[in-house]
């Protein structure tokens, strides 16, 4: 009996780690700690290296990147050779269920991205243009939509959730 006990709590302390997400990759994290204005060619490619692939038209340049499971674009504007804005994606083989008590811990006014990184980890996707930013967190039956503005929390929203 003890060990059937034992074998129930490691389980439910093996999904409830699961479910934090704690697999957050640390290249992404130092993406959108950047600033708009200070994310300059140079500072993208110290990071991530060269791209893999580069993409142009008159107005903007688009550097991909593939890391592990991850695409990541970079969107420059051509004419100022600014950075404009970035979306990352994310593969994520297992769908865990989404835990209620983590939507406690959301502060819409008080948590920026970094702690929100911190608690869900590796979102499935994510785009930043300018002062929004918006993050997508794929569950069983639900996708949690989490938008911030001037990377603090403004709205979050549980969506196509199944009881």
């Amino acid at each position: 009996m003890k060990k059937v006990l034992f074998l129930l709590f490691v389980l439910s302390l093996s999904a409830g780690i699961r479910c934090l997400g704690i697999d957050h990759s640390e290249k992404l994290l130092s993406l959108v700690n950047l600033s708009t204005e200070a994310t300059t060619r140079q500072k993208v490619t110290d990071m991530l290296g060269q791209p893999e692939k580069v993409e142009e038209n008159k107005k903007r340049i688009w550097w991909h990147y593939t890391l592990g499971n991850t695409n990541l674009i970079v969107c420059w504007n051509k004419k100022s050779d600014a950075f404009e804005n970035f979306s990352f994606s994310s593969i994520q083989a297992e769908k865990s269920v989404f835990d209620s008590k983590l939507s406690h811990k959301l502060r819409s006014g008080a948590t920026d991205i970094k702690q929100a990184l911190t608690l869900l980890g590796t979102p499935l996707d994510m785009k930043i243009k300018g002062a929004t930013q918006e993050m997508h967190y794929a569950y069983q039956n639900s996708v949690l939509r989490l938008f911030f503005r001037d990377r603090v929390l403004v709205d979050y929203t549980l969506l196509g959730q199944v009881k």
